[in-house]
């Protein structure tokens, strides 16, 4: 049986750059990655649409989701400078983008992954490969970790495993049961950054077009919007602004409601005003052109559609109240939402075992010496846009600088 000092289970970003931290701490250890699938980095590979959004510019708790209040100081001890320069160490450079996302020059995933694997080879990190854990037992101060394939005793574990989204990437839940097994309680789990599911009545005519507007979700009594691409799909909506408002709806659809602005440059009143100047315009005088050259034939059929009105009706005729209510639809076009996009679809998971019974300086479990964990099995989620693999990075490297730091020798 092969002893280690540190076993890293989960050869994802949090596992890699913990495995990296450990033995830059200390180089005398013998430190090993076992990881379920054929390669490390499946998931991170394919980040930010295989370009690799880093992290963020603006790193802050409001972009941030747990259950426990202190979360945030957890991110202390290994900030976005910190992580700038842990990344220029290993030779990846950075470009800024807009909304603050940080991508690798290269825009290449690969690029980043490949950094990450050829510095665990500098430093003689043992990877391993095909290997599900099976069981993880302590005796004697010490873990026996039994694999599919092998054991080995650790005189630390870091528990790396991430969250059940994506498990065609590698997503499962063995990190929240090997945790849970040393006492550790799980929040409820529910599909993050994900697209989301609409009624479609009105949207069945939109399948496959795109179109840049503001996307407002009202769920109870909170609301958040968010501007860029929106795609109209069989299911619902998708683009980057449903996956970043996915986050408030915890994975359910109760009491929740979208509303799109169809022309957020534009008041209400200019739009109105736009409305009436093309009256005497309209091809041929039916309402199905009233928008053209305006906004997408479809669209704007749509919203005629769902303003109450016939696509052959004259544009002529139309009255005062009739043109304001084109206009709402055009400023605020509802949507009921109905569900999201399961696990399978999700980028992230939502909820994880539980942050306060973990010290937020080291990433040790309070309940077992020699156990950690880092990234997303953890109770920690934040917004689309590199937010979650700053997580990764942060809880990583302390995890694994913190389980070399406690090996005595």
């Amino acid at each position: 049986m092969t002893v280690y000092d540190v076993c890293i289970i989960g050869g994802g970003a949090s596992g890699l750059i913990a495995a990296i931290s450990a033995k830059r701490t200390r180089p005398d250890l013998k430190v090993i990655v076992i990881e379920k699938n054929d390669r490390v980095g499946k998931k991170l590979i394919n980040t930010g649409n295989g370009r690799c959004n880093i992290t963020n510019a603006d790193i802050s708790a409001d972009h941030y989701y747990s259950s426990d209040n202190a979360f945030f100081d957890y991110f202390d001890g290994f900030s976005l400078n910190d992580t700038k320069d842990f990344f220029e160490s290993i030779g990846v450079l950075f470009k800024e983008e807009e909304k603050g996302k940080i991508y690798p020059y290269s825009l290449q995933a690969s690029s980043v992954l490949d950094a990450l694997r050829y510095e665990c080879e500098r430093l003689l990190v043992d990877i391993h490969c095909s290997e599900k854990v099976e069981k993880l037992d302590k005796s004697n101060d010490k873990f026996q970790v039994a694999t599919n394939l092998s054991s080995y005793t650790s005189q630390t574990v870091i528990i790396a495993a991430g969250g059940a989204a994506s498990d065609k990437l590698g997503g499962c839940r063995d990190g929240y049961n090997l945790l849970k097994q040393y006492g550790h309680t799980c929040t409820p789990l529910y599909p993050c950054i994900t697209a989301v599911k609409t009624e479609l009545n009105l949207i069945k005519a939109l399948k496959g077009i795109k179109t840049d507007a503001i996307l407002t979700l009202k769920v109870g009594n909170s609301r958040k919007s968010d501007f860029g691409e929106i795609l109209f799909t069989e299911y619902g909506i998708s683009g980057p602004p449903v996956l970043q408002l996915s986050q408030m709806l915890k994975g359910r659809a109760d009491n929740a409601l979208f509303s799109i602005d169809f022309m957020p440059e534009y008041d209400f009143e200019s739009i109105v005003s736009m409305i009436k100047k093309r009256l005497n315009s309209v091809y041929e005088d039916k309402l199905e052109n009233l928008f053209i050259g305006m906004l997408n034939k479809r669209i704007g059929q749509t919203i005629i559609k769902s303003a109450g009105l016939q696509l052959s009706d004259s544009a002529s005729n139309l009255n005062e109240k009739e043109i304001r209510g084109i206009v709402s639809k055009i400023k605020k076009f509802p949507l009921e939402v109905t569900g999201v996009r399961g696990f399978e679809y999700a980028q992230v998971t939502g909820g994880g075992i539980e942050l306060n019974r973990f010290n937020h300086e080291t990433m040790q479990s309070n309940l077992c010496k020699g156990l950690f964990a880092c990234g997303e099995v953890l109770d920690m989620t934040g917004d689309c846009g590199g937010f979650n693999l700053q997580w990764a990075w942060t809880s990583g490297y302390k995890a694994g600088l913190s389980a070399a730091r406690s090996i005595k020798r």
